[in-house]
């Protein structure tokens, strides 16, 4: 058994920011796999420094049949993800890397969730749905994020995600993620929320989940704001 999540991870520190060296979300999954399958290692993981060595991560994890959730955990901004060997991983990389796995054999993902700041923006899910990116869910956060918050809140979604498998197996992968959805939205909406939203300059982290819309119209369905 598995949690089926495939963790890939950039350094955090470096010379212009205040995060230590051994700064990492690794213990977030030792602790939820030590808690549903008594072993910290019931998931995979991976740390990159490279463009090359994320696009190789990427397609590791996604044609594995243990893993169908990746979590990008590195520093972001609107235009990309900030490796610590200094290159950017931007949404046509991302897309193509995807794309080509697709096309090369097939990819196992159902998910991909970007534990970065402000690059899982509502302009990124439309841009990759509209691509055909093979996943069923995509989020993130549109804000830039403080870490201990935005760790709090990626470890409630996999705790989530992980009890609304357990508790629906018969569920489609869409109706699973529309569940997750649904519990977030009870229980830590103002986290979830900008903080326009909140009408708070300090409280918020802009947390989305997106699906790719039905029907004709292409493009994203925020499931923490749209109906």
């Amino acid at each position: 058994m598995s949690t089926k999540i495939g963790v890939i991870e950039s350094r955090w520190y470096d010379a212009t920011n205040d995060i230590k060296k051994n700064t990492t979300v690794k213990p977030l999954f030792d602790f939820l796999s030590d808690l549903h399958f008594g072993s910290h290692h019931a998931y995979d993981y991976e740390m990159v420094g490279t463009r090359s060595a994320f696009t190789d991560a990427i397609s590791r994890i996604a044609r594995s049949r243990a893993t169908t959730v990746a979590y990008l955990a590195m520093h972001g901004s609107s235009k990309g993800l900030h490796l610590h060997g200094g290159e950017r991983i931007s949404r046509t990389v991302l897309k193509n890397s995807l794309l080509q796995v697709s096309q090369e054999g097939g990819s196992n993902l159902i998910g991909m969730f970007f534990g970065s700041c402000m690059f899982g923006s509502h302009a990124l899910a439309d841009y990759l749905f509209k691509q055909e990116a093979p996943v069923v869910w995509i989020a993130g956060y549109q804000e830039s994020v403080d870490f201990v918050s935005s760790s709090g809140l990626d470890l409630l979604f996999f705790n989530t995600m992980l009890a609304v498998r357990y508790e629906n197996p018969t569920f489609s992968n869409r109706k699973k993620i529309e569940e997750v959805a649904r519990r977030m939205k009870i229980q830590m909406q103002g986290l979830c929320n900008t903080p326009l939203e909140n009408a708070e300059p300090t409280c918020g982290l802009g947390f989305s989940i997106f699906v790719k819309k039905l029907g004709r119209t292409r493009g994203a369905r925020d499931l923490m704001r749209e109906a």
